[in-house]
Formats: structure tokens, C-alpha cells, sequence
């Protein structure tokens, strides 16, 4: 659905949002398709998840890789991870910039400092929320830890989870990893906090000496205790600590000068600018380069988060960090920070895995990510609600619709992305439900339909649209067997829209070569070419059908004896050729020379129709040579190049079967076939000299049940007993030549 425009660095967008639901508790999704307003370029697409952290349900944490500072993992890893029945990770992306495995800024988790990178992160931005789940983020934040010994005195504490360096105190916890990777010249100090207490990285928090160590290092972490280790001349004063001593941590974190709890907090990049602050969008000191982009948003109130992921590199151009905020701000962001972008470019929503298309190729591990939660009491698998995966559809008169919905518990946690059985109602001006459950519509005017599943119901927004429709093929190829109902659609944006078929009248040019039915349904009739129209006010199409109708249930296609249809190709000095005998006893034989080449093989190369719609095609041969490899290009219709079909280890006699379904799929628009080539690569074991290969023809095998032959024994006739003269399929049976229908003949 198009929703509106925006301006991107003073240029106008069309936005298409190709996608809108709930992600989990509080949570939209949205995928956006962007476009330059005046030619359609400099396509931008775009994923974005807004977040209201006051649904009671909800809330916003960061996994680290592994959960470790210098771990490396898929967002979706992490999310997977970490879910359980009753918290649930369903949305998120990926965070910081990172070196070394480890993250470059300030890394705040769940309450606990995971990382406090000298200098405040290098000044740089930073973006999360606090303690009671609101939305912060910061130009410049600083931080401050101390803790009060038992005799009054104070000493600060360096900084988190880092690098110990000379007479330095330093803080450990679980986020670290293992042990604290201290060396042994220190003295380290096991800490619990006391009961009712929590941690916290504003305040006061009483904890208790577990364990002092002195001169080992190295000191296990676990998730109940932290670490303090000192070294030189603040390892002086832990020295003196007994098992049982309580000690007072007091530490503080500014966000632009403001003391704040922070619950959770991941680095941005350090340009001069804050790219969205104070709803003022940074015009310059700005990263202003097209890249993949990754960002963090928070509304004025700081009640809403936003997830922003932007592709780039690809079809996708980019985009800099300042229409990075643009769109953000378009969207209800206040303040907003640029997070790792380039290949690490991540969204990741639950059941779906990455949804954007990274700039790699696949999903990158990285060291952090940022994720929307479902905390809920148990877990529940019944639906209570559902919404389509796009709330608004603009359709032309006569549209048939039939969303994709998906299913919700109470808690608002997405569990099934198809749900079945939905019915719509609505009123009769604005269409009429079909036999199969999906709505067709009436086109007088734009209005909304109900969607209902038990108890839970959800509405569809539904716009006029004027674009007209037409049938999705200009021809097709029918064989008497099988119906074909034509596919009347209508595009808009990039969403294909299904047409009623009963609002047209039909008629065919020939009905002697093909019928068609008040519903559009074309059945083949005889051999030839008939045009088939669908009319009705102010609309008019046809489509071209071609009618083959196989006459036996197996029919030769080809003998390979129309010598100027095929083109022989070899390798150098291998003098390929088609040797056809006098008598139809004989089949054809590829003859040629074979000597040593690199990569050696012969092939017989055409542009040929194949006949009706096979079943299968089945390709016989005898040979003297070994084939490491026989490749057969078969084209269908609907595509520029050829499929390639490898078949290998063929020698002496053999056959090759190819399933036209499994193959080529079920679309009718695969048809007709266009056979191009076999390709014989030879095995070096084949002995040198003149070899051949026998190829007696291609033969077709249709679904034709209701023909029968008169020749006992024929479903037992040998590749050798099957005759072919003058493009006809002959059986050599207990000295007698016989048609395919069993007609003696000879």
C-alpha cells in the first residue's frame, strides 16, 4: 500500500509499505519500500520496528555475542538463544561498532556495566533505555564507580570488565566471560550483593566479601558474584578485607550531564553530530556516506523505541546517516543514534529470522544486539487475536482478496503466521464473499471489510484503485487433458492481485480447437490455435492457446535422422558427426574420434519444440566410450536460459529418465519446452580411437491412461526392439514389426 511521501535530504519519496503487523506485545513492524518521487530511483528499502515500552508486557535488552564482551554471534542466534517459554525475543538488531570481538562503546546490560571503555567510549553517542524500560540516549555520558571499605575509606574503581593496567581497581562480572584473565599480580576480591539488594548503575548497592585472593588471578565469574581485582597501589587496601566484611558500591552514570539508572545501553558512532536530537536533524558532522545503516530512535515522550535497519550496497542504495534520522523522525523518533552499520546491518523479527538482505549476504555475527521482549506469566498457544500482514490494500473493481493473516495470544506474542479459517464480512456495496472464503470487490467505493477467527476479529482498510487488470499470459499450451483457468490479475506497487474470472464473458475463436467455461476454465479439444477473449465494460483480453494433444502414451519425439536440425560440436580433433544406417533395425549413432584434451566431449546442440506436455522424457543410448557426464539443456518457455540436467558414470547401454515436474515445476507458462542440447564429457579411462554413442530417439511419456496396445509384451520391449523410421515409433516383437497401437506391419 502507498502510504505518503517524505523528504530525504531535500528530495521527495514515495513510500510503499510492503508490509505492517504486530510484531509482538506493543510492537509494530513495517517493511517500506522508498523511491524517488520523480523517476522511481535511488531505492531505498527499509525496516523499521516501533516499540511502546509501556505495554505491560514488554520490554528492551541487550544479548551479547555469547553473552560475553568479546563474543561473536547472529542477532537471530542471540534472540534464539535467549528465548524461553515466557520471555520471548521477537524483534531486535543488530549494535555496536566492535574491535577485537569486543565492543567500542560504553555496554550497559540488564542493569550491570558489561564494558566501560576508557575516556566514556571515546565520546561516543549512545543510545538504550533506563531502568523502568524508557527510551535515553546520549550526545556524551560519563561514568563514575567507587567503593567504601569497611573502615570508611574510598577507592575508585577504575572502570568495568576492561584490561587491568598498573594500579589500577577494576570492576568483573559474569558479562566478562569465564574468569576475570587477570595476571597474578594483584589482589582479587569475590563479592555478593546482600540480600534485597540489586544492581544498578546509578546508585547504592551493599555487598558482602566472598573470597579474597592474592597474587593467582584469574579469578572465576559467575552469574551470582562479581569480581573486584586491584593491582599496585589499589591492591593495598583489599589486601586487608576478610571473608564476611560488607562493602558499599556507589556508582553513577550522566547522559548529557543527567544522572540516569541505565538498564541498557549500547555505543554509537563518535562524528560530531547527534543525528537526531531534540527533534533537530543533524545538517552537518554527520557521516555522509551511502552505506547500510543501522539506528536507534527515541520518542519525545521516551514511552517508544524505534529499530530502524536501511540496506545498502545493492539494489538498495544506502543512505547517510542523516536521512537515517529523517526517516526515524518521520516516523515519531525525538532523538536518535547511528549504530553499526555495513555488513553487520541486521533486523531480526521472530518466527522470520533477518528480514532485511544484508549487504554479505548472509547474516554476519556480531558482538551486541538490542531486542524487543515478551515477558509473559506462562506460555500460551491459543489465538485470542489476529491481524493481516498489511492492514490496507488498494484494489481495482472485482479484485479477489485473500490476506496472509496471523495469530496472537493474549499477551499479544505472534504464534502462527498463516492462520486458516479466517472468514470476512461486509457490507454489500463493498463486495461479496466467494465460495472459498476470500472477499471479492465490488469497487464502488473505498471502505473497510472485518476479518473474524472465533472470537477474534480485525478490519481491512480497502482503497479504489483504478489500475487496470489483465491476464497474467498472452498464450498457452493446453493438451487435452488438462484445464487451464486463466489468470486474470492486477498489479499494484509490487503486490499481485488476483481478478474474479466471473465478472468477464467469455469466448472462444474456435471452439472446435478449444472451449472455454463461464468461469474462464480453457479445455483443449483438438490439434491447432484458438484465441480465447475475456470481455466485460471498458475491458477486453485475450490469450493465444495452442492445443497438442498426445495421440499414444508414448510418443517419439525425435530420431536424430533429420540430421540438419542438429549442430555437432566437439573437442579439438574429435570430429563428431551423425551416422544414420539405411535400415530403421539400425539407430542413429553419434560417431566421433576420441583423443586426448583437456576436458574431452562431443555434443549435438538444436532449438527444438517439444511436443505437448510430457510427463517425462526418456532418452535411450548404447555406447563404447565412458561418460564421466551427459548434460541435457532443456529451456522452458518462461525463461531466457536453459536448465542444465546432469546425469553421470553412463557407459554401455542406459537410459535417461527427466521428471518435466520435478524439473521444471507445475506452471503452465514452462511450456512449451525447447529442447537445446546432450553433451557427452568423457571419461579419460575410454579407450583411444573412433567410439560412438547409439541414440535410438527421445521419446515422450504423457499422461494418456485411456490408450491401450494390442502388443502383448510391449511394456517388456528392450531399448534395441524399439524401431524408429521416418520419425515414427515402431516395436520389434517375435520377428514382426509392429506400430504403436500394435498394428502389424512387416
Amino acid at each position: 500500500m502507498s502510504a505518503a511521501n517524505i523528504s530525504l535530504n531535500g528530495v521527495e519519496y514515495t513510500i510503499d509499505t510492503l508490509s505492517m503487523y504486530p510484531a509482538g506485545p506493543g510492537t509494530m513492524f513495517y517493511e517500506l519500500r522508498m523511491l524517488r518521487a520523480a523517476d522511481g530511483s535511488n531505492r531505498l528499502d527499509c525496516w523499521l520496528m516501533s516499540v511502546d515500552t509501556r505495554d505491560p508486557y514488554v520490554g528492551i535488552e541487550q544479548i551479547l555475542g555469547k553473552d560475553q564482551v568479546t563474543g561473536l554471534e547472529r542477532p537471530s542466534d542471540m534472540a534464539k538463544r535467549k528465548t524461553t517459554d515466557t520471555k520471548v525475543f521477537f524483534g531486535g538488531v543488530n549494535g555496536d561498532f566492535y574491535a577485537n570481538s569486543t565492543p567500542v562503546g560504553t555496554t550497559i546490560v540488564n542493569n550491570e556495566y558489561a564494558l566501560t571503555p576508557a575516556g566514556a567510549g571515546g565520546g561516543r553517542r549512545a543510545g538504550g533505555v533506563d531502568a523502568d524500560n524508557k527510551g535515553v540516549t546520549a550526545y556524551t555520558h560519563a561514568y563514575s564507580m567507587q567503593v567504601t571499605l569497611p573502615d570508611g575509606s574510598k577507592v575508585a574503581i577504575n572502570h568495568a570488565n576492561g584490561t587491568r593496567e598498573e594500579n589500577q581497581l577494576v570492576l568483573y562480572n559474569r558479562h566478562k566471560g569465564v574468569n576475570t584473565g587477570t595476571n597474578a599480580y594483584g589482589t582479587e576480591v569475590k563479592i555478593a550483593l546482600l540480600d534485597g539488594e540489586k544492581w544498578a548503575t546509578t546508585g547504592t548497592m551493599k555487598v558482602q566479601v566472598l573470597d579474597v585472593q592474592d597474587n593467582i588471578g584469574s579469578m572465576p565469574l559467575a552469574y551470582e558474584y562479581a569480581v573486584l581485582s586491584a593491582h599496585g597501589t589499589k591492591a593495598t587496601a583489599l589486601k586487608a578485607l576478610q571473608v564476611g566484611d560488607v562493602l558499599t558500591l556507589d556508582f553513577e552514570i550522566r547522559l548529557d550531564g543527567e544522572s540516569v539508572n541505565v538498564g541498557q545501553m549500547i555505543g554509537g558512532d563518535h562524528y560530531e553530530a547527534m543525528i537526531l536530537d531534540d527533534g533537530k536533524i543533524a545538517t552537518t558532522g554527520f557521516w555522509d556516506e551511502l552505506h547500510p545503516r543501522t539506528g536507534f530512535g527515541v520518542s519525545q515522550s521516551r514511552d517508544t523505541v524505534f529499530f530502524l535497519v536501511v540496506d545498502g550496497r545493492g539494489v538498495s542504495k544506502g543512505c547517510t546517516t542523516k536521512v537515517m534520522a529523517e526517516i526515524l523522525k518521520y516516523y515519531g523518533a525525538w532523538n536518535a543514534v547511528n549504530w553499526d552499520g555495513g555488513g553487520s546491518s541486521c533486523m531480526y523479527v521472530r518466527p522470520f529470522d533477518q528480514v532485511n538482505k544484508g549487504s554479505d549476504g548472509n547474516e554476519r555475527t556480531v558482538t551486541n544486539g538490542m531486542f524487543a521482549v515478551a515477558n509473559v506469566p506462562t506460555a500460551d498457544n491459543t489465538i485470542t487475536r489476529i491481524a493481516p500482514a498489511l492492514p490496507m490494500y488498494t484494489l481495482p473493481p472485482y479484485a479477489v482478496l485473500n490476506p496472509t493473516f496471523y495469530g496472537y495470544n493474549q499477551y499479544g506474542v505472534l504464534i502462527d503466521t498463516n492462520v486458516k479459517g479466517v472468514r470476512f464480512s461486509c457490507e454489500a456495496d463493498m463486495g461479496q464473499v466467494l465460495e472459498d472464503g476470500s472477499l471479492m470487490y465490488a469497487g464502488i467505493r473505498s471502505g473497510k471489510v472485518t476479518a473474524h477467527y472465533g472470537e477474534a476479529t480485525t478490519e481491512i482498510e480497502i482503497r479504489l484503485s483504478e489500475v487496470p487488470m489483465a491476464f497474467r499470459l498472452d498464450s498457452v499450451l493446453c493438451d487435452g487433458k488438462h484445464a487451464y483457468v486463466v489468470e486474470n490479475q492486477a498489479i499494484i506497487g509490487n503486490d499481485t492481485i488476483n481478478m474474479s474470472n466471473d465478472i468477464l464473458t467469455w469466448t472462444s475463436s474456435d471452439p472446435a480447437i478449444a472451449t472455454v467455461s463461464e468461469n474462464g476454465e480453457i479445455v483443449g479439444v483438438s490439434n491447432g490455435f484458438a484465441m480465447i477473449t475475456g470481455t466485460t465494460i471498458g475491458f477486453e483480453d485475450s490469450i493465444k492457446v495452442r492445443v497438442e494433444i498426445p495421440t499414444t502414451r508414448e510418443m517419439l519425439w525425435t530420431d536424430f535422422r533429420a540430421t540438419s536440425l542438429w549442430t555437432m560440436k566437439g573437442s579439438a580433433g574429435f570430429a563428431p558427426s551423425l551416422v544414420v544406417p539405411e535400415t530403421i533395425d539400425e539407430p542413429v549413432k553419434l560417431v566421433f574420434t576420441y583423443k586426448s584434451a583437456r576436458n574431452p566431449f562431443v555434443q549435438i546442440v538444436t532449438d527444438s519444440l517439444i511436443y505437448s506436455r510430457p510427463e517425462k522424457l526418456h532418452i535411450p543410448m548404447a555406447t563404447d566410450a565412458v561418460f564421466k557426464e551427459v548434460v541435457v539443456l532443456i529451456r522452458p518457455a518462461n525463461e531466457k536460459q536453459a536448465k542444465t540436467l546432469r546425469y553421470t558414470n553412463l557407459t554401455g547401454e542406459q537410459q535417461i529418465e527427466i521428471d518435466v515436474e520435478e524439473n521444471f515445476g507445475t506452471d503452465i507458462a514452462i511450456y512449451p519446452l525447447h529442447f537445446e542440447s546432450l553433451k557427452f564429457s568423457l571419461d579419460t579411462s575410454t579407450e583411444k580411437g573412433e567410439r560412438y554413442v547409439s541414440l535410438p530417439g527421445i521419446v515422450q511419456i504423457y499422461d494418456v491412461n485411456d490408450v491401450q496396445t494390442n502388443l502383448e509384451g510391449w511394456k517388456n520391449a528392450t531399448i534395441a526392439e524399439k524401431l524408429i523410421q521416418d520419425g515414427v515409433l515402431y516395436i520389434q516383437h517375435a520377428g514382426s514389426v509392429y506400430t504403436i497401437l500394435g498394428e502389424k506391419i512387416k
